[in-house]
């Protein structure tokens, strides 16, 4: 693959060679309108000619270019706002701009800036278990935190001063680090700027903890690279919660852009560059075909332009926000259009950002990489339980649906667990609400540690908790559920008021038979096979056989 550099290039020599072709348009359009002024159609025409010039200009260094073509579109949007004919000293103006604009193409070009890191933006993979280095001068506090790491599913690295931190990151680097400060031996924001200037330490999620509570250590943390702060004493649900959406963030899929643009020399800049920076781009030029790339495509995020043929990009937006499945959907409008009145209606229409073209290619790339973080975090609280961080009911079901899809064009094995704490009612009323809270969590962390990063995960009800596991029979299905039964029923829990008490869960089994079942049914025979296991005395599994429901 070529480089963006190459890329560029390549797409610069297109860009002049077009511009002289649409100049020479322009000069046809002005040659018409100087013999038939009133002729407003004509002045339309000029302005869509010199809006694409407007907005592209500047992306392959001619920044005279845009200027002008920004100029261009004034003076015929106030040409056609007056009544009556193209007055004589517009006309002349047109005639002196054509002079300036045919001389840009055929001298050198103003140096522009087009360069920027690219590498922060590229999708990050990693194949390797996911590691916690965890730091704190305390014993004590790092076994605690040993447990909480080690419960949620990572592995557990410890250093307890600045030097020893630096000693284990050459050693290798973790995926994760938690801080605590302050540090024996050095300045802990010190430690972390040192580790974001290590190789591979820009991508590592960090997070502080810290005794200090007062505003400006929050700031220090900002500034000095960390992803998140927590004060003493520290909400570990929430601060694990963090973590693991840090983390997770490394296993993305490729966010998905579509640009909406019907400027050829546009619409090539901004796939072209985007693709360099590692996402995947569709270009629609004709808005009517909108709602079919929006269907086909599934994008993360939608650039808009607000000049196009038909329709607007104000309007695009609405029709995006009518649909709640699209709420979370990043909305950026790219145009030439700066005024007040313009970011108004960008805003009013449902609109994220408002970027003015000529854009700056950095500012672009901040824009989409903030927008889309900030989308998939939202997603994220969206989709996810919040007591036990697991997929909630919807999310779940949409996850169970899309695998049938799948089943029904590659054949395999697909197993569903449904897993019901026994007796939870019992529980709540002996131990309290918070009680059964801490037996839930504790199957959902025994459920992270034991299944693979494959298998789909999820609280299907109340205290009842899905387990979709691809590549399993009965018989394996029955094996693995009947490991988690057994290791779910060694589980000590403990409550303020009480010592420490176990649970068991009952499981029901259901292998996918994707050309005869749908989500509900598959779902069905997996709560009967649930229901046979509570009949059956609790704390045990078995599989669906529809001779045994009807017997």
């Amino acid at each position: 693959m070529a480089n963006w550099q190459e890329t560029f290039s390549e797409l610069k020599s297109q860009y002049v060679q077009r511009s002289t072709d649409r100049l020479a348009q322009i000069i046809e359009l002005v040659t018409k309108l100087i013999s038939n002024p009133m002729n407003k159609d004509l002045v339309q025409q000029l302005s869509r000619h010199f809006h694409w010039l407007a907005g592209s200009g500047s992306m392959y260094g001619f920044q005279k270019v845009s200027a002008m073509g920004l100029e261009g579109e004034r003076l015929c949007d106030q040409i056609v706002s007056q009544p009556g004919a193209a007055a004589p000293q517009d006309l002349e103006k047109l005639k002196a701009l054509l002079q300036e604009l045919s001389v840009q193409f055929t001298g050198p070009e103003e140096s522009g800036d087009t360069t920027v890191n690219l590498s922060k933006a590229r999708a990050v993979v990693n194949s390797g278990k996911q590691e916690v280095l965890v730091i704190d001068e305390d014993q004590k506090d790092l076994e605690s935190l040993r447990k909480q790491v080690e419960e949620s599913g990572f592995a557990f690295r410890s250093a307890r001063s600045f030097a020893t931190t630096i000693a284990e990151l050459e050693k290798r680097m973790p995926e994760g680090l938690i801080l605590e400060i302050p540090l024996p031996d050095g300045d802990a924001y010190e430690l972390v700027e040192r580790v974001r200037s290590m190789p591979g330490g820009d991508e590592m999620a960090i997070i502080i903890v810290s005794k200090q509570t007062g505003f400006l250590d929050k700031v220090r943390s900002i500034h000095c690279g960390a992803d998140a702060h927590f004060e003493k004493p520290v909400d570990m649900k929430a601060m694990f919660r963090r973590l693991r959406y840090l983390l997770d963030k490394r296993y993305q899929e490729t966010p998905r852009i579509l640009s909406v643009e019907d400027d050829p020399d546009q619409a090539a800049f901004i796939r072209a560059f985007l693709e360099s920076a590692g996402y995947q781009v569709r270009t629609c030029t004709d808005p009517k075909n909108f709602e079919s790339y929006m269907s086909a495509f599934q994008p993360d995020l939608v650039l808009l332009d607000v000049m196009l043929p038909g329709m607007t990009g104000y309007e695009l937006a609405r029709y995006i926000r009518q649909d709640e499945r699209h709420a979370t959907l990043p909305v950026l409008f790219l145009t030439t259009q700066g005024q007040i009145d313009a970011r108004i209606e960008s805003a009013r229409s449902g609109g994220d950002d408002h970027l003015v073209k000529p854009v700056p290619p950095a500012l672009l790339l901040s824009s989409v990489s903030s927008r889309l973080e900030r989308a998939r975090f939202l997603k994220t609280l969206l989709r996810r339980d919040g007591l036990t961080s697991l997929l909630n009911h919807t999310s779940f079901m949409e996850q169970a649906q899309t695998v049938i899809a799948q089943r029904r064009r590659h054949a395999g094995y697909t197993a569903l667990i449904l897993l019901d704490i026994d007796y939870f009612r019992s529980i709540n009323e002996r131990h309290g609400y918070p009680g059964g809270d801490k037996v839930l969590v504790a199957l959902s962390l025994l459920l992270r540690r034991r299944l693979r990063q494959s298998d789909i995960i999820g609280r299907y009800a109340g205290d009842e908790l899905g387990i979709i596991a691809d590549g399993l029979d009965e018989a394996e299905a029955l094996h693995l559920a009947g490991r988690l039964l057994a290791d779910f029923a060694a589980i000590q829990h403990s409550t303020l008021s009480h010592s420490g008490f176990y649970a068991t869960c009952s499981a029901g089994i259901s292998i996918l038979d994707a050309k005869n079942m749908t989500v509900e049914s598959w779902l069905g025979s997996g709560y009967k096979a649930l229901q046979q296991a509570k009949n059956a005395g609790r704390n045990c599994a078995i599989a669906y056989h529809e001779e045994a429901v009807s017997r």
